[in-house]
């Protein structure tokens, strides 16, 4: 059976660049401007390059609500200084002087699948299914959210 080999002229390796001379954006968009028109006064702001943008644009979220019946409140506070910032890991991690409560939402979630991998092991089965074993993992289960609640609420 023949080989044959398909060429293409002219194909480049990478994308061309974006011309940014001719890219423009009312900034910073915010959401009460949502949907308004952009005052006369105001013209687009030219930036050279993207770390530039952030430096004078300094992209942040604040975000408040209630959540759940008792309308236990949520907040995240969170500052973008480069595309890195966007990641889903960065964004459920925690900065120093600002509240991020998705954060601790991701904390619960990964002691609860440590605790449930560690439920998975042979000697943890076998102790559950003690009534008096359980009772221990249980007292200690309590005495580790007391702990924890006490060490979030700063009391001694």
């Amino acid at each position: 059976m023949p080989v044959v080999k398909v060429t293409r002229a002219g194909v480049r390796s990478a994308p061309r660049e974006v011309p940014t001379e001719t890219t423009a954006t009312v900034m910073p968009m915010t959401l009460d401007r949502v949907g308004e028109e952009c005052p006369e006064d105001e013209g687009p702001t030219k930036v050279s390059s993207l770390a530039e943008a952030f430096e004078k644009f300094q992209p942040k979220v604040d975000f408040k609500t209630n959540v759940g019946e008792e309308g236990t409140e949520f907040v995240a506070e969170l500052d973008f200084r480069s595309l890195k910032d966007f990641d889903p890991k960065q964004i459920r991690s925690r900065e120093p002087g600002k509240r991020n409560d998705i954060a601790d939402l991701q904390s619960q979630i990964d002691l609860l699948h440590r605790m449930r991998e560690r439920f998975t092991l042979l000697a943890v089965k076998k102790a559950w299914e003690n009534d008096a074993q359980r009772k221990e993992i249980i007292g200690a289960l309590g005495d580790l959210q007391t702990q924890l609640k006490r060490i979030a609420g700063g009391e001694s």
